[in-house]
C-alpha cells in the first residue's frame, strides 16, 4: 500500500461554507423567479414560502442522494477488501456514510411526494390538505410518482446497507442507488418539447455524471483526516472517476444546453446564470483535480472539489424547477411532445436508411464497446498474444446492430410505429446479445487488465471476478431465471399495461430497450456463454433449454396477429402522424415480425452451441489419450479386471 504523508487541514470549513452558499443560491433563486414559473405554466402561485419549501427539499435529497452514491462507489472502488470478502475500516466508513444518507435520502423523497404533488397543481400544502386532494394530484402528475420510486429505491439501500460489509453485497445498492438518482431528472426539462430524446438522454449520462463527486470527495477527504495521511491509490482513483464524471457532465452539458438554454437567455435568465453558475463550478473543479494528482497537497483540496459539486446540485436544482428559455413563446405539435421530433412521413427503405437520430444512451454504448474492444486487442498483439478474429467480428457486429437498430430510422420510426418498435425488440432481445456473447468480453477484459498486488486495493480484475462468482450473478445466470425473464419480458409487458405507460415518454423507451438487451444477454450467456461464470448445464440441456423458449416466443407474435384490441391505442393516436396508419394492419405485422425473427439467431445459436460441444469433446479425448499415455488406459483396464473376476466367481 502506497502512502503520501500530508499536513492535516481544517477543510470541514469548505462543506459549511458549501452548504451556506447553496442555501443562499436556493433562496435568490426561488425570490428573482418569483412567480413567473407558474405563470407560464398556466396554474397559480402556491406562495413563497411553499415554493421555497419545495426547492429546499429537492436540494436535499439530490445531496442525500449524491452522499449516498458517491460513498458506495468509494466503498467498493478505493478502499481494500479482506479475506473474507468484506471492506475494511475504510470501507466501512464508507458504508456508514452511505447508511445515513439514504435515510434522509428517504425521507425527503417521502415528504416530496406530497409537497410536489401540490407544487405542480400550483395550491400550497395546507390548501390541498384541507381540500383533501393529494391522492388525486398524485395520481394526476408524474412528479410525485417520480419521488415514490426514488423513496422506495432508498429504503431499499438503507436497508442493505445497514445489512451487508460484503463487497459483493455492495454491488446491488450501489446498481439502485445509480437507477434512484435519475426520475427526477426524467420528469424535468430535459423529457419535454422538441428535441426531448437527445435531452432525456444526454441528462441520463449528466445525472449520473453529477450524483457521484460529494460523496466520494466527502469520503476520500475523510480518510485522509481519519489516518493523517493520503492513501495513494484513493486519490488517484478519486483523481480518475472525477475526471471522468467531469469529462462526461461536460459533454452531455453541452447538448442539454443546446437544447433547453439559447445563447441569447444565458446572461439575461436566472435560468441562464445558474448555468453559469454550475460551468464555473465544473472549471474549477477539473482545475483542482489536476492539482490533486500532480501535487497530492492535501485533504483541503479534494473538500474544495466536493464542496464545489454541493453548490453545483443546488444550482442544477433550481435549474429543474424553472421552464427551459427555449420553451418560453413556442407551440409544439403533437408528435414533439411525444416524440421530441417530427417524423416527414411513412415508413419506407429510404427514410429506414437515411433518417438518423443517434441514442445517446445506447449509441453511445456501441461505440464505446467498439473503441474499447479494439484496444484491448491490440494491446494482446502488442504483448504477443492472440485472440480470435472471429470473436472480434462477433463482438463489432453485436455492436454495429446495437447502433442500428436503435438510431437508424428503424429506431426512430420504432418511436411513433409498433411494427418498427417490434423490430427493434427483437433486435436488441434475440439478434445483437447472441453476438456480443460471442465476442467473449469478459475474457478479454480479464486478459488485458492486470491483477493488482497483494495486499493492495483491488481493482478491475479482482471486481469482475468478484461480481461473475457472486451469488446474485448464481441467480441472474440460473436457467430459470434466464427463461423466466425472458418470457416475462414478452407477456409481462405488453399484455399488460405497462406498455401504454412507458412508451408515452422517452425514458421510458430507453428503458425498455436496455431491458431487452440485458435480458437477452443473461440468456444467451447461459447457454452459448464463453466467459467464465456460474458453473452452466451441459450442452445437451443447454440445448433443451433454447427449445424450451421457442413455444413461448412462437406464441407471443401469433397471438399479437390475433388481438383484437390495440396495443398502446392511447399512445398511438395522440401522435396525429400526418399521413395515415392503419393501427390494427401494423400491430399485425409487428405480431408477424416477432413470430419470425427467432429463426436466424436460433439457427445461429444452435450453430455456436454445437460447435463448443463438439471442441469440448475433442478436449476431452485429448485429455484422455494423453492420461492413457502416460498412465496406461484405466478403462480398459478396470474392463479386463471385471472380466477377470467375473470369469472367477464361475469357476
Amino acid at each position: 500500500m502506497e502512502y503520501v504523508q500530508v499536513k492535516r487541514s481544517p477543510d470541514r470549513l469548505f462543506w459549511l461554507i458549501a452548504v451556506l452558499v447553496a442555501g443562499a443560491l436556493v433562496l435568490l433563486s426561488v425570490l428573482a423567479a418569483g412567480d413567473m414559473p407558474y405563470r407560464s405554466a398556466g396554474i397559480a402561485y402556491p406562495g413563497f414560502l411553499d415554493v421555497l419549501l419545495y426547492v429546499a427539499l429537492r436540494v436535499v435529497a439530490a445531496l442525500a442522494g449524491a452522499l449516498t452514491l458517491g460513498a458506495l462507489i468509494y466503498a467498493l472502488c478505493c478502499t481494500v477488501v479482506t479475506a473474507h470478502g468484506r471492506v475494511d475500516v475504510d470501507g466501512y466508513a464508507g458504508v456508514r456514510v452511505a447508511e445515513r444518507a439514504s435515510l434522509m435520502w428517504l425521507v425527503s423523497a417521502l415528504v416530496l411526494i406530497p409537497v410536489s404533488a401540490a407544487n405542480v397543481a400550483g395550491l400550497s400544502m395546507s390548501s390541498a390538505l384541507e381540500r383533501g386532494a393529494i391522492g388525486v394530484l398524485i395520481d394526476a402528475s408524474e412528479k410525485p410518482k417520480a419521488w415514490i420510486v426514488v423513496a422506495v429505491l432508498a429504503g431499499v439501500v438503507a436497508l442493505v446497507t445497514r445489512l451487508t460489509l460484503a463487497w459483493t453485497g455492495l454491488v446491488v445498492p450501489t446498481v439502485l442507488a445509480l437507477i434512484a438518482v435519475l426520475p427526477p431528472a426524467m420528469v424535468g426539462n430535459a423529457g419535454e418539447g422538441p428535441n426531448h430524446d437527445f435531452g432525456t438522454g444526454a441528462m441520463i449520462i449528466f445525472q449520473l455524471a453529477v450524483s457521484v463527486l460529494p460523496g466520494l470527495a466527502w469520503c476520500v477527504a475523510a480518510q485522509v483526516r481519519r489516518n493523517g495521511f493520503q492513501v495513494a491509490t484513493a486519490v488517484r482513483r478519486y483523481v480518475l472517476i472525477g475526471s471522468l464524471c467531469v469529462a462526461a457532465a461536460t459533454l452531455s452539458g453541452l447538448v442539454l444546453g443546446a437544447i433547453l438554454l439559447p445563447w441569447s437567455a444565458l446572461f439575461s435568465t436566472g435560468y441562464g446564470r445558474l448555468a453559469l453558475v454550475v460551468v464555473g463550478s465544473a472549471v474549477v473543479i477539473a482545475i483542482m483535480l489536476r492539482r490533486i494528482a500532480a501535487e497530492h497537497d492535501s485533504s483541503a483540496l479534494i473538500s474544495g472539489t466536493g464542496a464545489l459539486s454541493v453548490v453545483a446540485t443546488a444550482a442544477l436544482v433550481s435549474m429543474a424547477v424553472q421552464p427551459a428559455p427555449a420553451f418560453a413563446d413556442r407551440s409544439f405539435t403533437a408528435q414533439e411532445v411525444f416524440l421530441g421530433f417530427d417524423l416527414p412521413g411513412q415508413a419506407d427503405l429510404w427514410r429506414l436508411m437515411t433518417m438518423w437520430r443517434f441514442d445517446i444512451v445506447l449509441g453511445t454504448a456501441a461505440l464505446a464497446g467498439i473503441a474499447w474492444y479494439a484496444t484491448g486487442v491490440l494491446r494482446l498483439r502488442q504483448r504477443g498474444d492472440a485472440w480470435s478474429p472471429w470473436r472480434t467480428l462477433s463482438w463489432t457486429s453485436g455492436c454495429a446492430a446495437l447502433l442500428i437498430s436503435t438510431s437508424s430510422g428503424i429506431g426512430t420510426y420504432g418511436y411513433a410505429m409498433f411494427s418498427m418498435h417490434m423490430i427493434t425488440h427483437m433486435a436488441l432481445n434475440m439478434f445483437v446479445p447472441v453476438l456480443l456473447v460471442l465476442g467473449a468480453p469478459v475474457t478479454l477484459l480479464l486478459r488485458t487488465v492486470p491483477a493488482a498486488p497483494k495486499d493492495a486495493v483491488p481493482g478491475v480484475r479482482e471486481w469482475v471476478l468478484w461480481i461473475l462468482h457472486s451469488r446474485p450473478t448464481a441467480v441472474l445466470a440460473h436457467p430459470g431465471t434466464a427463461i423466466t425473464a425472458f418470457v416475462l419480458s414478452l407477456y409481462g409487458l405488453y399484455f399488460t399495461p405497462l406498455f401504454q405507460n412507458l412508451i408515452r415518454y422517452h425514458w421510458g423507451h430507453v428503458l425498455m430497450n436496455v431491458h431487452f438487451l440485458i435480458i437477452g444477454y443473461l440468456f444467451y450467456w447461459a447457454i452459448i456463454g464463453i466467459d467464465p461464470g456460474p458453473r452452466r448445464l451441459p450442452h445437451l440441456g443447454r440445448l433443451g433449454m433454447l427449445f424450451a423458449i421457442m413455444p413461448f416466443h412462437a406464441f407471443f407474435g401469433v397471438a399479437v396477429m390475433s388481438m383484437n384490441t390495440i396495443i398502446g391505442a392511447r399512445f398511438y393516436e395522440q401522435l396525429q402522424l400526418p399521413w395515415h396508419m392503419d393501427l390494427m394492419a401494423d400491430q399485425r405485422v409487428g405480431g408477424g415480425i416477432a413470430w419470425v425473427s427467432g429463426e436466424i439467431p436460433i439457427l445461429l445459436v444452435v450453430g455456436a452451441l454445437l460447435t463448443q460441444w463438439v471442441a469440448q469433446d475433442r478436449r476431452t479425448a485429448v485429455r484422455t489419450d494423453r492420461k492413457d499415455d502416460e498412465y496406461g488406459d484405466s478403462e480398459l483396464a478396470a474392463y479386463n479386471a471385471m472380466l477377470e473376476k467375473l470369469a472367477q466367481s464361475r469357476r
